[in-house]
């Protein structure tokens, strides 16, 4: 949709600019129509990215930021929406109405892409929620600044000290109940063939000291975003696979509620690829 109105825009400013441009050769004309709408449309990202820049220069990066922000939260998904729809990008989701209605929540997912995390607050825009994000996606132009002003937790796995303190950052937003938190268990992208990484169990010590929901999730096709970016179309898949209430898993230890998230998880996968081979056949 967003695409749709930047083409109308473009097109009817490129139309009025060649009614008040005194050319008379009909393929000039159409020549010129053509330059003035792509031209506009051009012009029209690079107002959006300026605006973006903007917006962003208030926010001051160097002062901790403990504190969830629904208004830069709405900025970003914002942003993001129109990025997505500039490169085609599509997203299906299934299993939402299994999100908890009465409580935040430790929402898992895996992680295949940078774009994940965008994903996920594009389908989760009506739920506050932050991310533990490493700390070198804090240094992206606009959306490092946004990050920071949403209240995303800073992660540094090359300093232990700093590890603790996120994860204890994240116990205290969920058991202040101001947001949710969003985690990869497997800590990094996953570049192999395998379809999950191993769990970092650390990361269940959100729920468990928390006591919250622990809603397992999945991203499909945002690895492949990246192939034919500006001309083809890519439909990415948000799907929730299951939720584990407190009561499921305060009788295990965090190792018990990684080999169970992690069963669940390569279920949905398994789930997952026998539904598009047989889309193909």
């Amino acid at each position: 949709m967003i695409k749709l109105i930047l083409l109308l825009l473009s097109f009817g400013i490129a139309l009025w600019e060649i009614l008040i441009t005194p050319v008379d050769a009909i393929y000039l004309q159409i020549l010129l129509f053509f330059v003035y709408a792509i031209a506009n449309i051009l012009l029209e990202i690079f107002l959006f990215f300026l605006l973006s820049f903007l917006i962003g220069l208030p926010i001051n990066t160097k002062k901790e930021n403990h504190q969830y922000n629904a208004f830069y939260r709405k900025i970003l998904v914002f942003a993001t929406r129109i990025c997505f729809s500039l490169f085609s990008i599509q997203i299906k989701k299934e299993g939402i109405e299994k999100l908890p209605k009465d409580s935040n929540f430790l929402i898992t997912f895996n992680h295949r892409s940078n774009l994940d995390s965008m994903v996920m607050d594009v389908v989760l825009k009506d739920y506050p929620l932050v991310f533990v994000a490493k700390k070198s996606l804090f240094k992206i132009p606009f959306f490092g600044k946004m990050l920071h002003a949403i209240g995303y937790i800073k992660l540094d796995r090359s300093n232990l000290r700093q590890e603790y303190i996120a994860i204890c950052d994240g116990i205290e937003l969920l058991k202040q109940e101001k947001c949710s938190v969003g985690i990869s268990p497997e800590g990094t992208r996953n570049f192999t063939d395998q379809p999950l990484l191993p769990f970092k169990i650390g990361c269940f010590r959100l729920a468990t000291k928390s006591q919250k929901p622990i809603v397992i999730s999945l991203v499909f096709g945002t690895d492949q975003v990246k192939k034919n970016i500006l001309f083809k179309k890519h439909i990415v898949y948000f799907k929730i696979v299951d939720v584990l209430n407190y009561e499921d898993y305060k009788d295990l230890n965090h190792q018990e509620i990684a080999n169970l998230i992690h069963q669940k998880m390569l279920d949905g996968l398994n789930v997952q690829t026998s539904q598009k081979y047989k889309s193909k056949n």
